[in-house]
This record gives C-alpha cells, sequence and structure tokens, in this order.
C-alpha cells in the first residue's frame, strides 16, 4: 500500500481474525479504500465503503480540490462496523448543477458533512449516509464505552480562541439506532500547550481503568505530532465526566463553557484529562529537512491478539530540491506503521520526602511508546509469523530509511483492477496512484495519458494528427508542448523523477499474452504489457513502470515541481490514469 493512503483508520476485527484498515479519498471514486491484512505485509482489497451511487448522496460531484471525504473512523459499535467521516469543502452550487439532491445538501448542510455509514460485512453492503444533525467540526470519531453508553467525538475550531488555529475536542452521547446526538456537548481538550494548533483527529480508547485521548496537532504538515492524554474512568466516560464536574463545583470553581448549553471540562487550572509528560508521543518534525519522511501524525491505535499494540499513521515521503532544505512531494500522504509499548515511570522524583517513590501501580497502563528506542517511525518491521501465517510479533528494525525507487518493480493494469479510481471532471480516465519517487507510465499511441494533480495542475499526453503532445496545466494555465512523433510500435509515456517530468517513448517487444508478465522492452523489463500486435488487449492496457527506463528515447522534459503539494497545495498526491482516444472508454 504505497501511494495517496491517507488519514489511517483501523481495528482489529474477531470477527474476521484480521487487520480491517481505511483511509481517506477526497474525491475519488469509490471512495473509503477497505483493506485487511493478517501479517502486515500482504494487504487485501476488500472493497470501497463509498461506490458511485453513496458518492453521489454525499455530494462528491460538488467538491472542490482536495475536498471530499476526510479522515475516517472505523470501529465495531454494537456489533456492526461503522464508518464516520466528514464530507468538506463541498461547492453547494456545483453539487446541484451535477444533479445531486436538494434534501441531501440540506442535510449536509445541517450536519456539517459530517455523517456514518454502516454494514453487516465489509464488503457491504453499506447502508447510509446517516448525515449527523448538529455536528460540528471535522474528523470524527466513535467509541463504545464499558457502560454501553456509546460517544461521538471531533474537533472544531475554537468557539473563543485564545490564538489564531486554535481548536477544540468535544464529545457527546449518540444513539447508534438512529445516529441522533443526546444530552449535552462537553469541550473535552484544546491542545496540548501554549499556540497549539489544529488539535484533530481524536480517538478515545480504553485502557482498564483508563480512557484515553489521542489527538494529532500541529497541522498535517511538516509541524504534525500526536498527543496523548488520559483520564481515569473505572465507572464509564459518563462518570468520570459528572464526578470532574462535581469535584470543580465542591471547591467553588466553575468552567465558563464555549456556548451556553455546552459543557467545558478544559478549565485555565483544571481539566478532565490529564496530558502524557512525554508529548508527543510521535513526530519527526524534531528530525529537520535532511529527513525525508515527514508530516508524521494522524494516528491510529489497536491492541492485536498476539503481536501487542500498534500504531498506523499517515507519513510523506519527500524528494529533495536543489536548494537546501527544499523538500517536494508527489506521492500524498502514506500510511506508516509502528509497534508501541505500554510504560510507566519506573519512580516518581520528588525534592522532598526520603526519595523517589517507586510507582508499584501495576493496574496502571502508563503512556504508549511508539517503536521503543528510536523516538521515531521505524525504517522496517521485522514481523513474525506462526505456521499458518498469522501475525505473532512485530519488531522496529534500526536502519536509516530509504526513500528511493523500487527495484524496477512493475505491473499489468487492465478495466477489471479494483484499484481503479476515478476522479471528479475527468470523464473517462481511470487512475492509479502514484506510489513511488521514481514513478513512470507507459500507454500505446490510441490512447491519451494524464498525470493529475488537482484541476488545475495536470498533464496530458496525446497523439494528434501524427504529432505527439503535452500540454501542461500549471494554476490553470496550459502550454503545448510539441514532441515530435512516435514511431510506429511505439508506446509514450512519462517518468517523474529527481522533480523532473521526462516525456518518452518506448517500443514493446512482442510477448505472450496470457504471461505479461514477460514483455520487455529495448531498454530492459519496463512492464507488463500485452502483445503489441493485439490491439483488444492494448484498448485494455495501461504501462505502470517503477524501473529504470533511462534507455527509452526522451522526447521532451520539464520542471515537476508544480505538480507538488508543497507547490500546487491540498492535501493529495498524484494519480495517473489513461483513457482511449476514439472513444474515451476506460483503461
Amino acid at each position: 500500500m504505497r501511494g495517496m493512503y491517507p488519514d489511517p483508520s483501523w481495528i482489529w476485527d474477531e470477527t474476521r481474525g484480521e487487520i480491517v484498515l481505511v483511509n481517506s479519498s477526497f474525491e475519488l471514486v469509490p471512495g473509503l479504500p477497505i483493506h485487511v491484512t493478517r501479517d502486515l505485509t500482504s494487504w487485501e482489497h476488500v472493497g470501497d465503503a463509498v461506490d458511485a451511487a453513496m458518492a453521489r448522496r454525499l455530494l462528491i460531484d460538488g467538491v472542490e480540490d482536495s475536498g471530499g471525504l476526510y479522515a475516517p473512523t472505523i470501529r465495531r459499535i454494537r456489533g456492526r462496523y461503522a464508518i464516520v467521516c466528514t464530507v468538506a469543502r463541498v461547492n453547494e452550487e456545483r453539487a446541484l448543477a451535477a444533479g445531486c439532491s436538494p434534501a441531501d445538501i440540506e442535510d449536509c448542510r445541517a450536519a456539517q458533512g459530517n455523517f456514518v455509514i454502516t454494514a453487516d460485512t465489509l464488503e457491504g453492503p453499506w447502508q447510509g449516509p446517516y448525515w449527523v444533525a448538529d455536528a460540528e467540526g471535522i474528523d470524527p470519531d466513535t467509541f463504545e464505552d464499558n457502560d454501553g453508553t456509546v460517544w461521538w467525538t471531533q474537533t472544531r475550531p475554537a468557539v473563543k480562541p485564545q490564538w489564531e488555529g486554535q481548536t477544540e475536542v468535544w464529545a457527546q452521547p449518540i444513539d447508534p439506532s438512529d445516529w441522533t446526538l443526546q444530552g449535552h456537548r462537553t469541550v473535552i481538550w484544546r491542545g496540548y500547550g501554549l499556540d497549539a494548533v489544529w488539535a484533530e483527529g481524536p480517538h478515545l480508547y480504553r485502557m482498564g481503568d483508563w480512557v484515553y485521548l489521542m489527538t494529532a496537532e500541529g497541522g498535517t504538515s511538516f509541524e504534525h505530532s500526536e498527543m496523548m492524554m488520559r483520564t481515569y474512568a473505572p465507572q464509564g466516560f459518563v462518570a468520570a465526566i459528572a464526578g470532574f464536574e462535581q469535584g470543580i463545583a465542591a471547591r467553588d470553581v466553575w468552567i465558563e463553557p464555549a456556548r451556553e448549553g455546552e459543557h467545558s471540562v478544559v478549565g485555565q487550572y483544571d481539566r478532565l484529562f490529564e496530558a502524557c509528560k512525554r508529548n508527543p508521543i510521535l513526530t519527526h518534525r524534531h528530525l529537520g529537512n535532511a529527513e525525508l519522511v515527514q508530516c508524521v501524525g494522524h494516528a491510529d491505535l489497536l491492541r492485536h491478539p498476539q503481536a501487542g499494540w500498534l500504531l498506523a499513521c499517515l507519513s510523506v515521503r519527500e524528494t529533495p530540491g536543489r536548494e537546501p532544505g527544499e523538500l517536494f512531494s508527489y506521492l500524498g500522504r502514506e500510511t506508516f506503521v509502528a509497534p508501541v509499548a505500554w510504560e510507566r515511570n519506573p519512580v516518581s522524583w520528588k525534592l522532598e520526602g526520603a526519595g523517589p517513590a517507586k510507582q508499584d501501580d501495576t493496574a496502571d497502563p502508563g503512556w504508549p511508546v511508539v517503536a521503543p528506542g528510536l523516538g521515531r517511525l521505524p525504517a522496517a518491521l521485522a514481523v513474525s509469523l506462526d505456521n499458518d501465517g498469522v501475525l505473532r510479533s512485530v519488531e522496529s528494525v534500526e536502519v536509516p530509511l530509504n526513500c528511493s525507487a523500487d527495484d524496477g518493480h512493475a505491473e499489468h493494469i487492465d478495466e477489471q483492477d479494483d484499484r481503479l479510481i476515478g476522479v471528479r471532471g475527468c470523464d473517462g480516465y481511470r487512475f492509479m496512484r502514484v506510489d513511488a519517487p521514481d514513478y513512470a507510465a507507459m500507454v500505446p499511441s490510441n490512447r491519451e495519458l494524464m498525470l493529475h494533480q488537482d484541476s488545475t495542475h495536470y498533464v496530458t499526453m496525446r497523439v494528434k494528427q501524427g504529432g505527439l503532445t503535452a500540454e501542461i496545466t500549471d494554476r490553470g494555465e496550459t502550454s503545448l508542448l510539441d514532441l515530435g512523433t512516435v514511431e510506429s510500435g511505439e508506446w509514450f509515456g512519462m517518468r517523474l523523477h529527481d522533480n523532473r517530468l521526462r516525456f518518452l517513448a518506448v517500443r514493446p517487444v512482442a510477448c505472450d499474452v496470457a504471461h505479461p508478465s514477460s514483455a520487455k522492452t529495448e531498454a530492459g523489463t519496463v512492464a507488463d504489457a500485452a502483445d503489441a500486435s493485439d490491439s483488444g488487449s492494448l484498448h485494455k492496457t495501461v504501462l505502470m513502470a517503477h524501473a529504470d527506463i533511462s534507455g527509452t528515447r526522451t522526447l521532451g522534459e520539464c520542471d515537476a515541481r508544480f505538480l507538488s503539494t508543497e507547490w500546487a497545495g491540498g492535501f493529495v498526491g498524484c494519480l495517473v490514469g489513461s483513457r482511449t482516444i476514439s472513444s474515451g472508454a476506460y483503461s
């Protein structure tokens, strides 16, 4: 799983005996891809929670660039799968013009884009969307506590901010029979420290008698980080909040709520949640610009029955620029995994008394330590499996992270591949995620090829009237690059590497269509391809290559930095796709 798989959320599914993972998908359709694994090394795509019909109800046709489906959380609630999510950056006029229902637009507005979908099986059918009226903000989470209460938790801009970018996390009981919020809303967190911005992506977990709150902080960029807090709640989170409020009332302390009718447990000196003094529990922001894995955060925890606790988070693989400190990303936010240990301080040091007091409360789970001994994401994982291929243990491997390209990996893609996705506004195209810093894509001359960042940053190659051209669209302005002619039997394509985009031609050598992995080019193995003489197969073939294709014919090149997230803005990575020139049929 490489390329744009951001905002991971996962669970250990006892019923399947597998780890289940869901990711954000923004404006892509189908959306919210679901993968499962038993060993962390092979991930099976079992489906997408949002199909074309669901996407229409979620107004995906009306979202702006980098809008759409943000930060899902997947959980088992009352025995069913539930994904809670936000659809963001909806342009209502565009949605109406695209044929979306006025009722869905109204419901989306009333819920600020927050919704729930549910299913009995991961493969679906997924039911909903159930719009959560009066929800506020983004990044929702659901948590079923030991007293049976189901909580809805999410982040919103602070109602009375003390600094720019301050947010607050609120929680409220929700009825999973109809997904309506119940009772009153309680603000439970406003960030770890002074000037803490964008406390978001909240998740609640129970560990024994404690409820933990984990949030991202710093924004989904180079200051990204992950924070952990907790409160003692042996009788449930409801009782913990009530006990805290009774306690401060007994001391004649009053915490002003953000709004009338709401509650708050975040005062100047009194807080329901105690913060981990080791915060952040995970970040790469302290490693500087020489580190090529950046933006680490937006994490979720799970407990595997044999391998123990694991953390999934998003990170970005960067490409260095020519100037010192320059970094550019083309792949989008990807999912990374790390093992987690829970530790308590061995002693409590005090300035008075007879010396440090040893901590002997074995009922206290302590705090999570991500990739113990590293202080960063591990470069690799050592995974131990039993005889049935089931995960037994996971350990960090401490070697320098290698962000180089794959060693010649390539694959054949046809129209039946379930990884192909559509992008709003790109009719007839089907796309795949660009998933390596050195990436190439080749197609036959009867197709168009597009490298897409967003609606104002993309490149299209096509043969027209015998000449090959590249249309380069940067900030919505398009320029045309004449690449000459493609010889008979040649394929053309692009290679994204080292902040340059090179336009190529290559001649595939005929191969056995039944065994497309035997395809070669005159420059060596490029990808799995169909026999060049089989036009029927070519209509269903896109050539995706991560190989060294330096021996191919270079037709031209341009600066690729306009395709990076840093220059284009937004949250997405690059996609590559094609369509047939004559009919516009999907590849």
